[in-house]
C-alpha cells in the first residue's frame, strides 16, 4: 500500500517536537533543580549538554553514511531507542560519570533523530522538491520549546526533576518510536511524492562543483555561528533572565513564546518565500537574529524588551532550519545531501559544544548584560558570513 506525504510530514513533525523538546530543551528548565540536589554547579552540569554536542560533531559523517546505506526509516527509529536511552539514564543519576555518559548517548541520539536525518529523509523521497516539506516539518520542530519547556517545568514542581526525564525518555520511546517505525524502507513508492520515483528531474545545483568548497565553508561559518547564540540561550535564556530581574514564571512565558514565533516564521516563510532566492534568505534569516538585540539595547531588562527579543530570536531561529535544510538542496542538489549536511553541521557542533558552558561562564563572570553583548557579536559575525555568500555567488548563479 503507497503511504501519504501527508502521514509522513506530520508523523515525523509530531517526533520532532517530542525529540528536540526533550534532547535539547529539557535541560534548561532541568538544570537548577538538577544542580541543587546532586551539589553540582550549573557550569558543570550543562559541560555534559556540551559533551552531548562535541559528541554529535564526531559522529555526523558516520551516521550521514549509515543513512545514505540504510535510508530514513533504520536511522530515525534507532536514534528513538538511543534517545529513550539516554534520557532515561539522566533520571537516574547520582554519579559525574554516569552523568557525562549520559549525554553522550544523547549526542548520538540528536545526530540520529533530529532535524537533519528528517530532512535527509525528506529529500529521499522528494528530491529537490523536499523544501516544502521540509519547511512544512520545521512547522511542527518550532513548537518544540513551547510544549517540553512548561511540561518540564510543572512537572519538575510537582513531582521533582527525575520524574520528569522519565516522563521525557517515556515521551521518545512509547510516541516517536512507532512513529518512525511507520516510515516508508528506503526506495519505497509514496503517492503524491517527487523523489527518485516521480516523473519530475531535478533542477541543476546553483552552485557549480568547482566552487562548492568554497560556498560550504561559508555556510559552515554562518551555521556554526547561529548554532553558538541558539544553543547558548536555549540553555540559559530563562537563567539570564532571571539575573536580569525577571520571576521565574515570567522568565518561562517569555521563553515558551519563542517557539510560537519560530512556528509563524515559519509558515510566513511557506506562504510567501517559495520564490525567494536562497541569499537573500540566508541573510534575512541571520539578520533578524542581529536585530533581536536591539531592544535590549534601548529597553534593558523590561519584559516589554525582552519579549520582544524572545519573538524575533524565535522567528530567525525558525527561518535559519529552513535554511539549513532547504538551502544546501538548492545550492549543491540531492546527490550526497545527507553528507553536505553533515560537512556543514560538524565544525558547528563541535564549536557550539562550547556554547552552553562558555555562556554560564560568561553570565557568571562579567553578567547577563555583557553576555548579550557577546552573543551579539556573535550573531553579527553569521549575518557577514551569509552576506559574503550572498556578494561571492548570487552572480554566479542568476
Amino acid at each position: 500500500m503507497l503511504m501519504s506525504p501527508a502521514f509522513i510530514i506530520v508523523a515525523l513533525g509530531i517526533a520532532q517536537i517530542i525529540s528536540w523538546g526533550t534532547i535539547v530543551y529539557g535541560i534548561s528548565v532541568l538544570s537548577t533543580p538538577m544542580a541543587a540536589e546532586l551539589g553540582w554547579s550549573q557550569t558543570f552540569v550543562f559541560f555534559g549538554f556540551s559533551i552531548s554536542l562535541l559528541v554529535g560533531g564526531f559522529v555526523a559523517k558516520p551516521v550521514a553514511r549509515f543513512q545514505e546505506k540504510n535510508g530514513g526509516r533504520a536511522t530515525l527509529t534507532m536514534g528513538s531507542v538511543v534517545a529513550a536511552l539516554g534520557l532515561a539514564m539522566l533520571s537516574q543519576v547520582a554519579d559525574p560519570v554516569v552523568y557525562l555518559f549520559a549525554w553522550v548517548v544523547l549526542g548520538l541520539a540528536s545526530r540520529l533523530t533530529l532535524y537533519d536525518a528528517s530532512f535527509a529523509t525528506l529529500v529521499e523521497i522528494h528530491g529537490t522538491a523536499a523544501r516544502r516539506p521540509i519547511s512544512l516539518l520545521a512547522l511542527f520542530g518550532g513548537l518544540a520549546s513551547t510544549v517540553y519547556w512548561p511540561i518540564c517545568h510543572y512537572v519538575n514542581a510537582a513531582y521533582g526533576w527525575r520524574v520528569a526525564w522519565m516522563v521525557c525518555a517515556a515521551s521518545v520511546l512509547v510516541i516517536c518510536t512507532p512513529l518512525h517505525l511507520a516510515m516508508p524502507r528506503k526506495g519505497a513508492l509514496l503517492r503524491g511524492a517527487n523523489g527518485r520515483n516521480g516523473a519530475a528531474a531535478d533542477p541543476p545545483p546553483l552552485v557549480p562543483q568547482a566552487l562548492r568548497a568554497q560556498a560550504i565553508l561559508l555556510l559552515a561559518i554562518a551555521f556554526a555561528c547561529n548554532s553558538f547564540v541558539t544553543v547558548a540561550l536555549n540553555a540559559h535564556f530563562i537563567p539570564a533572565a532571571v539575573m536580569l530581574g525577571a520571576s521565574a514564571a515570567t522568565a518561562v512565558w517569555i521563553a515558551s513564546i519563542r517557539g510560537v514565533f519560530q512556528t509563524l516564521g515559519r509558515l510566513a516563510e511557506m506562504l510567501f518565500g517559495g520564490n525567494l532566492n536562497p541569499f537573500a534568505f540566508a541573510m534575512l534569516s541571520t539578520g533578524i537574529l542581529v536585530v533581536a538585540f536591539l531592544p535590549l539595547a534601548i529597553g534593558g531588562a523590561s519584559t516589554p524588551a525582552l519579549a520582544l527579543f524572545s519573538i524575533l530570536f524565535g522567528i530567525s531561529i525558525g527561518l535559519v532550519t529552513i535554511v539549513r535544510g532547504a538551502v544546501p538542496l538548492v545550492l549543491f542538489g540531492r546527490d550526497g545531501y545527507v553528507g553536505v549536511l553533515a560537512t556543514i553541521a560538524t565544525p558547528g557542533l563541535i564549536v557550539t559544544a562550547a556554547a552552553p558552558t562558555a555562556y554560564a561562564f560568561a553570565l557568571d563572570w562579567i553578567g547577563p548584560g555583557w553576555g548579550f553583548v557577546l552573543l551579539f557579536a556573535v550573531a553579527l559575525a553569521s549575518f557577514a558570513a551569509t552576506a559574503l555568500l550572498a556578494r561571492r555567488f548570487r552572480t554566479r548563479s542568476s
